[in-house]
């Protein structure tokens, strides 16, 4: 088992029983090894604060210290996922169902290796996407290299001078 999937296996119910969620975990050498735990409210309710986030690095160092999980030393970084986070799961491709989304798959599927467009389905496979010019695109889940949410911080202007324009 590599070091991600045994963080996962011992940060879950340490985050868990917390009150939170782990949505993801990185473990990555950039000059020295940063450890990253992404962390959301369960259910999604409301915010993660900075004392949400050191509180539970404080008991995930402690956790990943009794366990000796990581071969080396590394920094723990215990933060919110973002608004653009990004989506690896089966569970976090259906949650999002609706949002807009960018997905880049190892190899071309139907012509393509690069797509944004509104998710329109997810299961425990696949996901389709329905695409800005007209039509869908599909993929296994298993065919995606990274996938993530896709935000428009013009949205919802376009949508409140829409609106103002039907009723003039």
């Amino acid at each position: 088992m590599d070091v991600r999937h045994e963080v996962l296996e011992i940060a879950s119910p340490v985050v868990e029983d917390l009150g939170f969620e782990l949505v993801d975990v990185e473990f990555v050498q950039s000059g020295r090894w940063t450890l990253r735990v992404y962390i959301d409210r369960a259910e999604g309710l409301g915010t993660v604060s900075v004392e949400d986030c050191t509180l539970i690095s404080r008991r995930l160092d402690d956790a990943l210290e009794m366990n000796q999980t990581v071969p080396h030393r590394f920094v723990l970084e215990v933060s919110s996922p973002g608004i653009e986070r990004r989506l690896r799961t089966p569970e976090h491709f259906a949650r999002q169902v609706g949002e807009r989304v960018f997905v880049q798959t190892h190899e071309k599927i139907e012509g393509r290796r690069r797509v944004e467009g509104r998710l329109a389905a997810a299961d425990e496979a696949s996901i389709t996407i329905d695409l800005d010019e007209g039509g869908q695109w599909s993929t296994p889940i298993l065919a995606i290299q990274k996938a993530h949410l896709v935000v428009d911080p013009w949205a919802r202007l376009r949508a409140e001078n829409g609106r103002k324009k039907e009723t003039e």
